[in-house]
């Protein structure tokens, strides 16, 4: 498994944000949690991809929101079949794109490259895959024509695709994560935006691992290489996720909380 990771720069301490201490956002302190974090990954076994920081770009680090890599639904721990280059919701970071897709090309030569086109505005933190199934949330960053793109990309590798709305949040992925092809982890109101498309995550097929709101911003969480890997400070969540038989790996991260991030937004995931 391959993980496309961008360390911050300095920019970094102007990255969008609607945190109320995105003004505290500490650069040299965001850099040396990114190393731990990348570190705890390539512990895992995961082979890390590190692109250079991009002086100009505070959000750079964010490398999700650029890229997303589908193998056919048939196939989920098969070879990338699809790359859909994305194009953010929020202009300024359109410059982000060009270099991880061009990255994520490299790794994977042979796969069919999509591209959002105007008007349609996609972030790959408004995407989360399980199984055969894809949900895209229709957010401030991710509109339906963007949406509908992916979807008729996605559609042809066999996902069943499913269109949710989110309109209390950043991203999708910032309320309800995958843990595996039948497991979420999210809020409520994580889960609400799935239950509005119905099928998306069905009792008996799904299973949910609920988040309570104090800990809201825990649903956020990456699994990768046998590990799920959560931000630190949320004891209720970690405890959980543990009584369900997750191997837990808590990393300070509160800087990048500070702009709206979590485990996920930080790398984007070329199988």
């Amino acid at each position: 498994m391959r993980v496309i990771v961008r360390e911050p720069s300095e920019a970094f301490r102007n990255a969008l944000s609607s945190h109320l201490e995105r003004d505290r956002i500490d650069p040299a302190r965001a850099i040396a949690q990114h190393r731990a974090f990348v570190a705890a990954l390539s512990a895992a076994g995961l082979e890390l991809v590190p692109l250079p920081p991009e002086p100009t770009l505070p959000d750079a680090p964010f490398v999700s929101d650029t890229l997303i890599a589908l193998p056919a639904a048939a196939e989920p721990d098969g070879p990338t079949r699809l790359l859909v280059v994305g194009r953010p919701g929020a202009a300024s970071r359109r410059g982000e794109v060009a270099s991880v897709v061009a990255r994520a090309q490299e790794l994977v030569p042979d796969a069919t490259v999509v591209e959002i086109e105007e008007l349609g505005t996609l972030e790959g933190g408004d995407v989360i895959a399980y199984g055969d199934r894809l949900a895209i949330g229709v957010s401030g960053r991710t509109n339906v024509c963007g949406a509908g793109q992916l979807a008729l990309a996605a559609g042809s590798l066999g996902y069943r695709v499913f269109l949710c709305p989110v309109t209390d949040r950043l991203h999708l992925a910032t309320a309800v994560t995958p843990l595996g092809p039948g497991r979420l982890v999210g809020t409520a109101a994580g889960f609400a935006s799935l239950d509005a498309a119905p099928g998306s995550a069905p009792a008996g097929e799904v299973e949910r691992l609920v988040v309570r709101d104090e800990e809201a911003r825990a649903a956020n969480v990456l699994a990768l290489g046998g590990r799920v890997f959560v931000a630190a400070g949320y004891p209720q969540t970690a405890a959980m996720l543990r009584a369900a038989g997750e191997t837990v790996v808590e990393l300070e991260l509160d800087e990048f909380a500070r702009a709206d991030g979590g485990p996920t937004c930080l790398v984007a995931i070329v199988p």
